[in-house]
């Protein structure tokens, strides 16, 4: 078998040969780089005791809850229905020859924080540069750009293909949906420096205010002198500390996402950790068996040609 396969390899010319052999060594390492992704992010996931959110320390925290909305629902830009994170995809058939691709033509997802509840409390997810994996995922065939799902072709359009030339794709987290969250936990914390921030905000405000510069002016020769800046200030002061009394009286809610490491990537899953680890399980192992077939492919190629 290996002198058949030797005598194959060796018919096609050197160039050509040379070709194959770097991208089937290309595909190798890429499909090594997935693999250790996936491992890396399974043991993650193992490694991760699940937290309770009342009593959750700050860092990197497992969450396990179900979905609820922090504000308005959202609604999904193909099919309309109420959620509270969505990705879509539009891509359009190409013809070239007797050779079909789909290519994308449009993508995006939300970026709207949303909470996850365990019972013991509440916590804001943010999705942003998130690893989501969403079981409420949809697929479907359109006659135009954007079809909601069932839009009917014209005849036209059914006599010269034109029913399936554009493939869409939805994904969405929905209210009471159960979710598994790995990430970053931090608590927002107010001091000094917010009502700082607040009273210079305050401040600029009020310089933007033609109305409330003529107030401050007290003595009316048009110009806020020392004096009268400095009253300014602490009556800007005063109102800070009393907004940041009145915030103080509530709670902050802990708040998951991205933290100040860029290579712990939050991950957000729908469904239970059992599932999540079964599904990182299995890209695993598949990731590393075709990482060892290409990679024997890579090492055998270049021997059996120049030995034949």
């Amino acid at each position: 078998m290996l002198e058949t396969l030797a005598d194959a390899l060796a018919q096609p010319p050197a160039e050509q040969f040379w070709i194959g052999w770097t991208i089937v060594t290309a595909a190798a390492l890429f499909a090594l780089r997935w693999t250790l992704g996936r491992y890396h992010d399974l043991r993650r996931v193992t490694d991760t005791p699940t937290a309770r959110i009342r009593s959750a320390a700050q860092g990197q925290v497992e969450l396990q809850g179900l979905a609820a909305p922090h504000q308005a629902p959202l609604l999904a830009p193909l099919t309309g229905a109420p959620c509270l994170w969505y990705r879509y995809r539009i891509e359009e058939r190409r013809d070239s020859g007797r050779q079909q691709r789909w290519v994308k033509v449009e993508a995006d997802s939300s970026e709207t924080p949303f909470l996850i509840d365990d019972g013991s409390g509440q916590c804001l997810v943010d999705p942003r540069g998130a690893q989501i994996r969403c079981h409420r995922a949809r697929v479907w065939y359109g006659p135009h750009r954007g079809a909601p799902p069932g839009t009917a072709p014209s005849a036209w359009q059914q006599l010269f293909g034109g029913a399936r030339r554009w493939r869409m794709r939805e994904e969405r987290i929905e209210h009471h949906d159960l979710l598994y969250v790995l990430g970053h936990l931090e608590t927002p914390r107010r001091g000094p420096e917010a009502r700082d921030r607040l009273t210079r905000a305050l401040l600029n405000r009020w310089k933007r205010d033609p109305e409330r510069m003529r107030a401050l002016d007290r003595n009316g020769d048009g110009e806020i002198d020392l004096d009268e800046w400095e009253r300014a200030r602490t009556k800007a002061a005063q109102l800070a500390e009393h907004a940041e009394r009145q915030l103080a009286a509530t709670p902050p809610r802990p708040r998951v996402g991205r933290g100040p490491d860029p290579r712990l990537r939050p991950l957000i899953a729908s469904g239970d950790e059992a599932t999540l680890i079964d599904q990182l399980q299995w890209r695993t192992a598949a990731g590393a068996i075709l990482t060892g077939l290409l990679a024997l492919g890579s090492a055998l190629a270049p021997a059996l040609r120049l030995g034949a």
